[in-house]
């Protein structure tokens, strides 16, 4: 029989859970809701720290977004599975850890990044009925050297109260349209795309059509026309809308590692795989899977990814178990697939499952009427984050931006005019302050001649070397189709490289 002493406790602190519990059951909004939790859960266990986690959409990861006490981990992360908070949230189970130098499950980086020493921890899940919407840490009991179980039943029961009322804030925040950040963040998105030109408006109502199928959407068009911008345009426009939106970038790993980034992996499979970790065909279950640069994919993935694309199933590397997805594929490229077809680089069969809805978006330069409503956007949003507001325009710069060609389209644009607020030292952007191959733009037969005898004598020599550079690498992607794979060999660089140089010079 428990001791009156301890009794009394135990009575003390179920009645303050009671009281908790009606403080956050109110209609309160999610931010407030996880200050209120976490002063709670201090004020009931006397704690030196205390931390919220949520799961994200995918499930794959646990972002902390509130902590209380010197372990300050707010918006620090960790892939469920790992450390103690990634391990409940993976099963669902809580925990108590009185010695965490001595469990393999505690993640030390937390306490290396916050420079806070943790003894012990008391872990519980956010749980409803449907689903785990996060943890629960309490973390260093002041006056006692562990915490007991009876410690876990109080913060398990308390978690759940927890996670129901953050369900029913969120539910009622959506309600009230208090997502406008997230609207206004996506309508600053589509602003890349929009404009009046017939050629991008017939884009755009197609993608609106398309958006109504779970047909596999083909964008094509040269880098920097905004195709992830359209990508995500769909998803959001279609009934996946509150799915994931999971984006992968074909260029920017080696081909076994882009394996194991879209189908996952299980422990072991290979050197460095400690943990069993879901793919990003898996992440993107029920929703939206972005496959950027798909002309770029290495031949042994393009019979994996046509299988994943046909039967909606695959297996993680390393793995026997068939997993099946219900998955909505949009792939980007800036190569000419057919061609590539031709020359065999690229399978035939792979091709057609894609083109179900090609889409092509067009550069800037065949759409230069929108010109001066992109520039107009690109100030207002610069000059507003830089502290600038009231900055216009020059008629001779704007006169200037309508004319360059921009090979790099919107994104060249974009890195024009931020680079421009900064140097604007007026309350106008003068000629002055645009890059110079925009400002003093080269003729044709120069152009030329950077590219083939040399370079004009009045630049510098940076600026002649970026000259030379810029001309090399647009003779290259022309020659090769718009690879990147093929003009970097072309040119002798690593592909990576050559990415690099093309955002530098403003090409992608």
């Amino acid at each position: 029989m428990a001791a009156p002493e301890s009794r009394d406790r135990n009575d003390r602190r179920w009645r303050g859970f009671v009281q908790a519990s009606a403080k956050i059951a109110g209609d309160g909004e999610p931010a407030d809701l996880f200050g209120a939790i976490l002063d709670a859960v201090i004020t009931l266990f006397d704690l030196e720290a205390a931390s919220i986690g949520l799961v994200d959409p995918t499930g794959s990861r646990v972002r902390f977004v509130l902590s209380r006490g010197p372990a300050k981990l707010d918006e620090f992360e960790v892939e469920t599975g790992v450390g103690i908070a990634g391990w409940v949230a993976q099963t669902g189970e809580g925990l108590i850890v009185n010695d965490v130098a001595n469990d393999e499950r505690f993640f030390g980086g937390i306490d290396e990044k916050t420079g806070f020493r943790t003894r012990a921890i008391l872990c519980a899940a956010l749980k409803t009925e449907e689903r785990i919407v996060g943890i629960i840490e309490a973390i260093n009991p002041k006056r006692r050297d562990e915490f007991v179980e009876s410690d876990l039943d109080l913060l398990n029961a308390f978690g759940g109260v927890a996670a129901n009322a953050l369900e029913r804030a969120r539910t009622l925040s959506t309600l009230r349209g208090t997502n406008a950040e997230f609207r206004a963040e996506a309508g600053e998105r589509y602003r890349l795309v929009l404009g009046k030109s017939p050629t991008m408006q017939k884009a755009l109502e197609l993608a609106h059509t398309a958006a109504g199928s779970s047909s596999t959407v083909l964008l094509l068009g040269e880098s920097g026309t905004g195709k992830e911008v359209v990508a995500r345009a769909i998803h959001q426009w279609s009934a996946r809308a509150n799915a994931p939106f999971i984006a992968v970038n074909c260029t920017a790993l080696s081909a076994e590692l882009l394996e194991s980034e879209l189908f996952g992996h299980e422990r072991g499979s290979f050197t460095g795989a400690i943990a069993q970790r879901k793919g990003r065909f898996e992440l993107a279950d029920t929703g939206t899977l972005f496959l950027d640069e798909i002309g770029e994919l290495a031949p042994t993935l393009q019979a994996k990814l046509l299988r994943a694309l046909q039967d909606r199933e695959f297996q993680r590397v390393g793995g026997e178990r068939t997993i099946r997805v219900d998955v909505r594929i949009v792939a980007a490229t800036n190569r000419d697939l057919r061609a590539a077809v031709r020359a065999r680089t690229f399978r035939e069969d792979l091709y057609y499952r894609l083109n179900v809805i090609a889409i092509e978006l067009p550069s800037l330069r065949e759409r230069r009427e929108d010109v001066p409503e992109l520039v107009d956007h690109f100030v207002h949003h610069f000059a507003r984050e830089m502290n600038r507001t009231g900055l216009g325009v020059s008629d001779e710069a704007l006169s200037a931006l309508r004319t360059y060609p921009w090979p790099g389209n919107v994104r060249e644009l974009q890195n024009a005019i931020e680079r421009a607020i900064v140097l604007a030292r007026g309350t106008e952007i003068l000629l002055s302050d645009l890059p110079r191959d925009i400002s003093e733009p080269l003729s044709e037969a120069v152009s030329a001649a950077a590219g083939l005898d040399g370079v004009p004598e009045e630049l510098e020599l940076r600026e002649a070397v970026d000259v030379f550079t810029k001309v090399r690498i647009s003779q290259a992607l022309a020659s090769t189709g718009g690879s990147q794979t093929a003009a970097a060999r072309k040119l002798g660089l690593p592909q990576s490289n050559l990415s690099r140089l093309m955002k530098r010079l403003g090409l992608r």
